[in-house]
This record gives C-alpha cells, structure tokens and sequence, in this order.
C-alpha cells in the first residue's frame, strides 16, 4: 500500500513537473517580457533604496516608496530630455558628414601605406580590400547606431509596469524577505540569512559603483573632446560611459572611433584625443 501511495505520488510530480514546463514553453513569450519587467524593476528598486531609507525616518512607508521612485524617474527623465536630443543630433550630422569623412580617412590611408610602399613593402592587395571594408563598415556604422537607439527606445516602452513592480518591492521588501527566510531550512535559516545581507549589500554597492564610475568617465570624456573639437563629442562621451562597464576593452572600443574622428582634423588633435582618453583611463584607475 505504501508502495502503491510512493508511486502515485511520483507520478503527479512528473505530470505536475511536465504540465509546468509545457506552460512555460507556451507561454515563453508572456514569461520572457515578465523577466525583463521583473529585472527593470528590480534594478529602479536598488537605485533608490538609499533615498527610500532616508525618507522612511520622516515619512510612511508607502509615500517614502512613492517619493523615492517619483524622485528617481524625474531625475532619470531629466536627464534624458538634456541627452537624448544632441546626442540624436549629433548622429545625424555624423551621418551626413560621413562621405566626406570616409574621404578623408581614405587620403591618410593611401598617403600611409603609399609612405609604407617607398620602403619596398608592397601593400596594394591590403590597401583594395581594407579600403572597400572600411567604407562598407563605416557606410552601415551609422545606420546600425540610430536602429539601435530606437530600439533602445523600443525596449524602454516594454518595461512601463516595471515603477508599479519596483514600489512594491521597496514598500514590501521586508515581508518579501520574511517570507524567503521561512522558505529556507530552519538549521540552514540564520547562515541563509547572512548570506543574503552579504551578497545584497555587496551587490548594491557594486552596481552603484560602475554606475558612479561610467556617468564620470562619461562626463569626462565628453568634455575633453568637446575641449579638443572632435566632431560628435557627446555622443563618444555617452558611448564612452556605456562601454565602461565592459571591463578592459571598453575603453578601448569606445576610444578608436573618438580617435578616427578627430584624424580628419590633422594628427595634432588625433594626438590630443588619445592623450586625453589615456589620462581619463589612468585617472580613472589611479583615483576614482
């Protein structure tokens, strides 16, 4: 009989576990934008926790939440209100000065490799086929820019629950928590709850770290080519400040196109630009 009762209990866990997955599988789609809500939300809740906090000791729970966050979205709008347009502008003229500009990267090309070829080292094959995949990339770099930010702005529209999600999680973090912790075993429960702090506390300050450090290498970059005079300043700056968070190679990817962009303008404010990224990075990593 207890065989019997073992067996039928297995059975309801496999068609249980089988109708879940089958769930899921249907309803991927509805599962993969609540995730992505999910995530939104839970990064706007981070972003203002420490804000919440302080307003909890004069305020309610529910209207600190409500403060923090409408605090925190005015903030980020503002923001994108000040960015977005230049920084649009600017890729389009970018975009209407790029044949120009291909012309003139092409002439420094041609006058290097034609210096390279009065040292007998023929490079005629190279210079066909780098020349054509150049202007290719280049022609299409551009285009790929503003498809990607629309769909950036795309993106955004598909995450508008994610303020209602993250009031809650603020407002009923701490029942949130209580009710995680009676889900843990009770000999594992005070070890489990160590843990958490630890890596919460960890985690939140790493990611408001990269956040300080990519809005300043951002703003710094911005203004040290504006300084110089490189055609599209802020949008290398905003690009620079996304890039920062990829370690190592960021930089790196961010500051080849500042440094083509300012080759046209002859090889003293090339030389600048890169000067000026180079002390960014180093004073990024010496100080900040």
């Amino acid at each position: 009989m207890e065989r019997t009762h073992i067996a039928a209990h297995r059975w309801r866990l496999i068609f249980f576990a089988a109708g879940a997955i089958l769930a899921g599988w249907l309803l991927r789609g509805v599962l993969r934008a609540l995730a992505m809500q999910l995530l939104a939300a839970s990064a706007l809740a981070v972003a203002a926790l420490p804000l919440c906090r302080r307003l909890e000791r004069r305020m309610a729970g529910g209207a600190s939440t409500a403060v923090a966050l409408l605090a925190l979205l005015a903030g980020a709008a503002l923001t994108a209100l000040l960015v977005i347009p230049p920084v649009a502008g600017q890729l389009r003229t970018l975009a209407e000065s790029l044949p120009a500009l291909m012309e003139e990267l092409q002439g420094w090309l041609n006058r290097f490799i034609a210096w390279l070829e009065g040292r007998h080292i023929d490079l005629a094959p190279l210079r066909d086929g780098l020349i054509g995949r150049l202007t290719e990339a280049a022609g299409s770099l551009v285009t790929r820019a503003m498809g990607m930010v629309s769909g950036i702005i795309g993106s955004l529209s598909k995450v508008l629950l994610s303020p209602l999600m993250a009031f809650y999680l603020l407002r009923d973090r701490r029942r949130i928590a209580t009710g995680l912790t009676l889900l843990l075993p009770v000999q594992h429960r005070a070890r489990g709850v160590r843990a958490a702090r630890e890596m919460k506390r960890e985690t939140a300050a790493f990611l408001r770290g990269q956040l300080v450090l990519s809005l300043a290498v951002g703003g710094m970059t911005a203004a040290a080519l504006a300084i110089v005079g490189v055609p599209g300043w802020l949008l290398l700056g905003v690009l620079m400040g996304i890039l920062e968070l990829v370690p190592y190679i960021g930089p790196v990817i961010a500051g080849v196109p500042a440094v083509l962009l300012a080759l046209p303008g002859g090889w003293v404010k090339a030389v600048w630009t890169l000067a000026a990224l180079a002390g960014i990075q180093e004073g990024e990593g010496a100080i900040l």
